[in-house]
């Protein structure tokens, strides 16, 4: 009776959650999923999206490239299959574009006002986010995950924490105040503690964060193992179900979590569309679709014994990076 009833709960929280919508087969022989971090909360109005990866995995072998795009990119330009192409022809540029320019992140409230052009689409505003993504990037993208910031305080308590090696001092707070500073170490993080760590602004820029959001991102994968799964089932559940959403359908989370065990045995590549490389302000989108193909051809050519490729590229080993 009790395995049912947890069962039951399970299944009507998920059918909430895994509403489906996503393109369910690999494209190219992948899986590209959007991770959407949001800074919506209870406490604040509005909601735009401060982080946006995309984490690009081999649909065989796992071997994945997490893509970080930042939020202040501008002059986006929608595929023609988008809905907001028809409004925006000729990028995402607004009418003081010099003085007051739209950027990635206003894209999620941009959706939101037109939900009309989004029919039947649970979160218009993460699919038009995706969108975006798939404009600057030059993906197609299968699937998103967006979760704001309560959710992922309740996701990271939920699976017990999660554990950093900061290698720098950090100052916590909020514009030029500091509340306190994480000294260079191991820690554990409660979700409160690893929130305020990825945004921190104290003496740091957009890019900075953009590095302690991949590691954050990289220490949670690292939590959910089969016995954090076992143990905390409910609990990731619950978190999810308030604060979190995508479009990912629920037959698909088995072999979904079956490929993502597959890409903790590889090096974790990353890519950071910011500069020197990439303008965000003056983006070459002919180049920065150039530099995505490449970097993921660079990526499955690892597993080409005969491969002669060097890595041109600025993809970095994220494990390395992040002190694990």
């Amino acid at each position: 009776m009790a395995v049912g009833t947890v069962g039951v709960h399970a299944w009507w929280a998920v059918s909430h959650v895994l509403p489906g919508g996503g393109i369910t087969e690999p494209i190219d022989g992948r899986f590209t999923i959007a991770l959407l971090g949001s800074d919506a909360a209870d406490w604040r109005d509005g909601a735009r999206v401060d982080s946006t990866m995309l984490v690009s995995v081999d649909a065989i072998s796992g071997r994945t490239l997490v893509i970080s795009v930042p939020r202040n990119i501008v002059n986006i330009p929608f595929p023609v299959d988008s809905p907001l192409n028809a409004i925006y022809p000729d990028g995402y540029v607004c009418p003081n574009q010099m003085v007051d320019p739209c950027m990635l992140t206003m894209v999620y409230q941009t959706g939101l006002d037109h939900a009309d052009l989004y029919p039947k689409k649970s979160d218009p505003g993460a699919e038009a986010t995706v969108d975006a993504l798939e404009g600057i990037t030059g993906l197609t993208i299968n699937y998103y995950a967006f979760i704001d910031m309560d959710g992922f305080e309740d996701l990271v308590d939920a699976v017990g924490g999660i554990d950093l090696t900061i290698r720098q001092r950090v100052a916590v707070g909020a514009m030029d105040q500091t509340m306190y500073w994480i000294e260079p170490g191991n820690h554990h993080f409660t979700g409160e503690e690893a929130l305020w760590y990825i945004r921190t602004r104290v003496g740091a820029d957009d890019y900075t964060r953009m590095t302690r959001e991949k590691c954050v991102l990289l220490s949670v994968v690292d939590e959910f193992g089969p016995s954090t799964l076992a143990t905390h089932f409910m609990d990731l559940i619950s978190a999810a179900s308030t604060n979190a959403r995508t479009n990912i359908p629920s037959n698909q989370v088995p072999s979904l979590v079956s490929l993502a065990q597959k890409a903790t045995t590889w090096t974790i590549s990353t890519l950071n569309l910011t500069p020197p490389d990439v303008d965000p302000l003056n983006p070459d989108y002919s180049q920065i679709h150039q530099r995505v193909s490449d970097a993921v051809a660079e990526v499955e050519d690892r597993d080409n014994p005969s491969s002669t490729r060097t890595d041109t590229l600025g993809t970095t080993d994220l494990t390395t990076a992040c002190g694990y």
